[in-house]
């Protein structure tokens, strides 16, 4: 019975490295390889998303939703409605 548990256990703990969580964000700003971003939630649930610093250009749209994706533990909910204003990011949908 011994034997056969080991392939099981050797294959349990190879499958536990395959799923990567994603920390929770804490308050303050969301840090990204260096880059310090703000989310806030609207009322609606959107999020708005802006770059301390370095505003967003209008072309910056999947930085923002990375910010996004770590304020929402990698569950944001982006869409083709996502929009641009002035120098922030609105994810429409917030997170999922």
């Amino acid at each position: 019975m011994m034997q056969a548990a080991v392939p099981f256990a050797i294959g349990a703990l190879a499958l536990s490295g395959c799923v990567a969580s994603v920390p929770p964000a804490g308050p303050g700003p969301i840090v990204l390889d260096g880059v310090s971003y703000d989310v806030t939630r609207a009322p609606t649930g959107a999020l708005r998303v802006s770059r301390q610093g370095k505003p967003f250009a209008n072309w910056e749209g999947m930085e923002a939703r990375r910010a996004a994706d770590r304020f929402c533990n990698g569950r944001a909910d982006t869409s083709i409605r996502d929009r641009f204003q002035g120098e922030t990011w609105l994810i429409v949908e917030g997170c999922a």
